[in-house]
């Protein structure tokens, strides 16, 4: 025989979890489009996009001046320990091909901080984590050799990484994960 049902005892309720916050009137209205944030970028994302341009912008120059060392770099490696096996043209052939190297990894990571930036100013958080990565690298680039428009880069770049995570930046993101 079966009992009735107690009507005090309730199954287990689940833990409770907050609904998330409401959306404004204009994500309700659809502005800004899919994983587009609502309205504008805040200026302190615009000012971030824009550092992010001058840095990529000044990293191609430095770049290019690296191929102006040339005959300094030359210099310096005759200097050293002779290594045998090497003749002199090996040597400024492996000058040149170092050069070579840094002047298309710094004109790459130009293009990678300028691509992201236009994603960044978009609302695209990745893209804030992926500016702040490339933002390392280029401080690494520019352990290898001082130079004035080095620190200038460097001095940039971080204030651009900076800006990128200030409040009104983090708030302009997370309106944009809401969003999407």
């Amino acid at each position: 025989m079966t009992t009735p049902q107690d009507p005090d005892h309730r199954p287990p309720q689940q833990p409770y979890t907050p609904a998330p916050p409401p959306l404004s009137e204009s994500e309700l209205a659809g502005h800004g489009g899919h994983g587009q944030p609502a309205g504008p970028e805040p200026k302190e994302v615009r000012l971030s996009f824009f550092l992010w341009l001058a840095g990529a912008i000044l990293l191609v120059v430095s770049s290019v001046l690296v191929l102006t060392q040339r005959d300094l770099a030359l210099e310096e490696a005759r200097k050293a320990p002779p290594t045998p096996g090497v003749t002199a043209e090996q040597l400024e052939s492996a000058v040149t091909a170092v050069l070579m190297f840094l002047v298309i990894i710094g004109v790459v990571l130009a293009a990678l901080m300028a691509f992201f930036a236009f994603k960044l100013r978009a609302g695209r958080n990745w893209a804030r984590v992926t500016l702040t990565v490339i933002g390392v690298a280029v401080l690494l680039y520019h352990l290898f050799g001082f130079s004035l428009v080095g620190l200038v880069i460097v001095l940039v770049v971080a204030a651009a990484v900076v800006t990128m995570y200030l409040p009104a930046s983090k708030a302009y993101f997370d309106s944009a994960k809401r969003v999407g």
